[in-house]
């Protein structure tokens, strides 16, 4: 009987943060999100939120993927100039033409 290969454990949580920044500083909140490593690409979007913000952290093996976002990315974006509020939705899985992160 053959054995079935094991998965190699998730290494990254990726997260989407909306935020709401303060009128006309769309661009001057992009530009400091760049300057992160955790984050991946940032977007200005149409609706209720202004900016949205693609992050990627390395998983801690005794951390919720929830509280390992929020040490290493959230707090910091919180942090910037004119970031009003935040959002955020981490994937439960996801499949990419560019890579997986299932």
């Amino acid at each position: 009987m053959l054995m079935k290969k094991a998965e190699p454990m998730k290494q990254y949580t990726r997260a989407f943060v909306l935020m709401q920044v303060e009128p006309m500083k769309e661009r001057d909140v992009i530009e400091e999100l760049l300057k992160m490593d955790e984050v991946l690409e940032a977007h200005m979007i149409t609706g209720q939120y202004d900016i949205l913000a693609v992050v990627q952290v390395k998983r801690l093996f005794l951390q919720a993927d929830y509280d390992n976002v929020f040490n290493s990315a959230i707090a910091k974006i919180e942090g910037i100039k004119y970031v009003e509020d935040t959002n955020t939705v981490i994937g439960m899985a996801s499949k990419t033409k560019f890579s997986e992160s299932t």
